[in-house]
């Protein structure tokens, strides 16, 4: 399959912007979230993300310091672990 013409990628770049920009920071569409009559049909759940929660730890020790634009992420430690990993079905 050959490249895409260019007018096909705008058209793509166009249509993810239009996506983006109707998406609420909760991860659903503006006009669901946002719209008065869906006030209230709303329940709160949480979960838990170890990955994010070990950097959270990393990052919130006392006389922690990052470089100007130092960013953190989550990786796996060894091998071992790879193995342990468990998935579980999102809920």
């Amino acid at each position: 399959m050959g490249a895409l013409p260019e007018w096909k990628d705008r058209l793509l770049e166009f249509a993810y912007t239009l996506y983006v920009e109707g998406m609420c920071e909760c991860g659903r569409p503006k006009s669901e979230c946002r719209n008065d009559a869906n006030r209230g049909l709303y329940e709160v759940a949480d979960v838990t993300c170890h990955a994010q929660a070990a950097v959270e730890e990393y990052t919130g020790q006392e006389k922690f310091k990052p470089d100007p634009g130092q960013r953190f992420y989550a990786t796996e430690l060894d091998e071992e672990l790879i193995t342990r990993r468990t998935f579980a079905p999102l809920t």
